[in-house]
């Protein structure tokens, strides 16, 4: 084939039985954000103080995972986007699923946390969006992108994945657009 070549580009994924790696240039690099640029939105985003409509208590983005503070950790409605805190309402004990306070959709309910790999992003801005099913914020063409790039899946099968937690894409899109109730001062 005489118009291929084996010349590596920014976002060449390379699967080496079963481990998939993200190549990255120093170019495509300077498009995405530093760790520091990423503590810095959540930062901004928590400056807001958004706050859950059931508890009315500030929801706080953490730095780190499991950071195990139950009261003021945000959850995201996967089926809607709205971005609420820990709370009992609306929920149906047979299934796990919740029904959403502010627009009464049901559905399943997870953890909003922040996707701290830099190299992952494919541009610099606000974290407007999550994963579905996982709950990783990251920005509009970061989350886009990774939802139409499939990742070889066993010997022969390929399926989009969060780039934060290998974790398989659910619903139509595969994300969700965050409702933040914020800058409430």
């Amino acid at each position: 084939i005489y118009d291929e070549s084996n010349v590596l580009q920014d976002g060449t994924l390379i699967d080496l039985c079963g481990a998939t790696l993200l190549w990255r240039s120093a170019e495509g690099l300077q498009h995405s954000p530093t760790k520091r640029d990423l503590e810095k939105l959540i930062d901004e985003i928590n400056a807001g103080r958004p706050q859950c409509p059931v508890g009315l208590n500030t929801l706080v983005i953490p730095r780190k995972v499991n950071i195990g503070d139950q009261v003021n950790q945000p959850y995201v409605y996967l089926n809607c986007g709205h971005v609420q805190g820990h709370h009992d309402w609306g929920q149906d004990k047979s299934t796990g699923a919740r029904r959403c306070p502010m627009c009464l959709e049901v559905g399943p309910v997870v953890t909003l946390c922040m996707g701290l790999e830099p190299a992952f992003y494919v541009d610099v801005g606000a974290p407007t969006y999550a994963f579905n099913p996982c709950g990783h914020m990251a920005t509009e063409k970061t989350v886009k992108y990774w939802a139409n790039v499939d990742i070889p899946h066993g010997t022969n099968g390929f399926q989009a994945v969060c780039p934060f937690c290998a974790t398989p894409l659910d619903g139509s899109s595969g994300y969700i657009k965050l409702i933040f109730q914020d800058n409430l001062d």
